[in-house]
């Protein structure tokens, strides 16, 4: 159990005087937002999710902060791709539900007195990201006085680092990096080009992931993040 003069802290695995104790101080929510879908042989199917709970803690450790439990639910996932087959290993919700949840757990979260709510979102299909976007900007009219902010870690880093992807170059060297055991790159194809219709793939060749280019992506999206977050610090904490 952490230790309560702590800076950060996992929300569900706190005492109530524990989470005051940091809230006091750094009055800041991470949702990390996720998904169950299918990330090819080569990753799990939780790949959204370790790497937006990841993120989030990263940057909890550096600003402060408590860090809620992952939302594994998502909208436009693999399986609803057009000209692609992959039906099975994807847990799929509507974009109402989806909206539903994010406005409802957002309400929450300002009443439970959090400044500054990070929902960072580890799916990046579409209209789900958009729909994550749109509710936080409503939020941040509704409420003045706190700040929401939503977005996916390819969002805040230069496009010759990391665009958005699915299961290939970025997102595998994240999750080498982050948990390498749930990685298989010798279940890829090694005789013939990497696809999304074949091998669920969005990017570059997978083949070419390493922990340390997921390293790499993990200390540029922390400093920008850092930024970013300090800025909001000044203005609403």
């Amino acid at each position: 159990m952490k230790n309560i003069n702590e800076i950060w802290g996992l929300y569900d695995q706190m005492r109530p005087q524990q989470i005051e104790a940091i809230q006091k101080k750094t009055p800041i929510a991470y949702l990390p937002w996720g998904a169950i879908e299918y990330h090819g042989n080569h990753n799990p199917t939780g790949l959204d999710s370790i790497k937006a709970l990841n993120l989030c803690i990263d940057l909890a450790k550096e600003k402060g902060g408590l860090v809620f439990p992952v939302v594994h639910l998502a909208a436009n996932l693999i399986k609803s791709y057009p000209g692609v087959d992959f039906p099975k290993h994807s847990i799929e919700f509507s974009e109402k539900l989806i909206r539903n949840i994010c406005e409802e757990y957002l309400e929450q979260l300002v009443q439970q007195d959090f400044k500054i709510i990070v929902l960072l979102s580890g799916h990046a299909g579409e209209p789900h990201q958009n729909i994550l976007k749109s509710v936080a900007k409503e939020f941040n009219k509704k409420y003045p006085d706190n700040y929401f902010w939503a977005f996916a870690e390819f969002d805040i880093l230069p496009d010759d680092l990391l665009v958005a992807n699915h299961s290939a170059l970025g997102e595998t060297s994240l999750q080498l990096y982050y948990a390498p055991t749930t990685v298989d790159l010798d279940s890829l194809p090694k005789d013939r080009e990497i696809c999304l219709e074949l091998d669920a793939v969005s990017g570059k060749d997978p083949r070419l992931a390493t922990k340390e280019f997921g390293e790499k992506i993990v200390k540029t999206y922390l400093k920008n993040a850092s930024i970013k977050l300090e800025e909001l610090i000044q203005i609403y904490i």
